[in-house]
């Protein structure tokens, strides 16, 4: 191995062969908590009412903690949904795809190809950029259907139907919340810089001029450390203000992950200088800006998701939903299904 400084991209590829991929857990059952009822406290009344609601923001940070509970589920399971909490990347940035995550290809499918083109098996390269922007889609889709069956309750004039619309409204409300509660976890998980790098629980074997340590650190840091001395109410202080995504939602997620990657090395300088120890103020605060910027990023989310549903189709047609919520159409019809 060459020792050099920074672990590159080719390096980290041979390396990852023989390693292996980083902890699914981030943060404990507390953490991926506070991520998504903050979030959802921090909705503005522009957002539909009923996720605003004190039994919404339980849910969710309920369902925030859904992908952790899966684990053990079985070897197909397990193989498939494990690698969708983090990503690989060595120390330049770059992915062991070799590209950086603004350029990774379009699909898991044609990343994971290129991967193995690579030598590298893509569960321990993990796929996180991928997880969550299907989940934040999964919530924009949920929201054009929502919108649409609302208005179609509204006007809906036989009892019979306007029932059915009713159930489906609160079924969809119910998937919802859920659907944020996944996007909640990859977004959380996302905010752990260990979940982004080949360093993920300790530095390891690795080039180490700064002498970080190669303890075990991850899950202790992440779960009852975090426990212990972070509060949901300082999470919710320091949650930044909404900032819409100005390009794409994958350009925004590889950013986000960019600017969370980059505080891996002050994570490791700071458990080395002792700041996780003991009444070190130093740990709690900057777990709490970690946890606050992954409510803030699950926030803007959503806003982003519901002012996108619009132009979100729904129906098997694919019909775009302003103009469902803009026309004459039947919409119980659409809705109910003619197969």
């Amino acid at each position: 191995m060459s020792m050099h400084k920074t672990l590159t991209a080719a390096g980290l590829a041979v390396l990852v062969l023989i390693g292996t991929p980083a902890s699914v857990f981030a943060w404990g059952d507390g953490g991926h908590r506070m991520v998504g009822e903050a979030a959802l406290r921090a909705l503005p009344a522009s957002m539909p009412a009923f996720l605003r609601s004190p039994a919404a923001i339980l849910d969710v940070g309920e369902y925030s903690r859904e992908p952790d509970l899966w684990r053990g589920s079985g070897v197909v399971h397990d193989a498939e949904r494990d690698p969708a909490h983090f990503i690989t990347l060595a120390d330049d940035g770059l992915t062991l795809a070799g590209v950086t995550l603004e350029n990774l290809p379009a699909t898991r499918s044609d990343y994971e190809a290129a991967l193995r083109a690579r030598g590298i098996v893509p569960a321990k390269a993990g796929y996180l950029p991928y997880s969550t922007l299907d989940a934040w889609q999964q919530i924009a889709k949920d929201m054009a259907y929502w919108r649409v069956i609302s208005l179609a309750e509204s006007r809906e004039t036989d009892p019979a139907r306007r029932a059915w619309l009713a159930a489906m409204r609160l079924r969809r409300e119910n998937l919802m919340l859920r659907d944020i509660g996944l996007l909640s976890h990859y977004v959380g998980d996302a905010t752990q810089p260990m979940h982004l790098s080949l360093h993920s629980n300790g530095w390891g074997d690795y080039p180490n001029p700064a002498g970080f340590t190669t303890a075990a650190i991850h899950w202790p840091i992440e779960g009852v450390y975090t426990r212990d001395h972070v509060t949901a109410e300082a999470v919710q202080s320091k949650m930044s203000a909404y900032t819409a995504c100005d390009t794409t939602q994958a350009t925004c997620i590889a950013r986000r992950l960019m600017r969370n990657f980059a505080q891996l090395e002050p994570l490791y300088r700071l458990e080395k200088a002792g700041g996780f120890k003991g009444a070190d103020p130093r740990g709690p605060a900057f777990l709490t800006g970690l946890l606050a910027r992954g409510a803030s990023d699950l926030r803007d989310d959503l806003v982003d998701a519901w002012t996108q549903s619009v132009s979100v189709g729904v129906g098997h047609e694919q019909v775009p939903c302003a103009d469902l919520l803009s026309g004459h159409v039947d919409l119980y019809a659409l809705l109910y299904g003619d197969s």
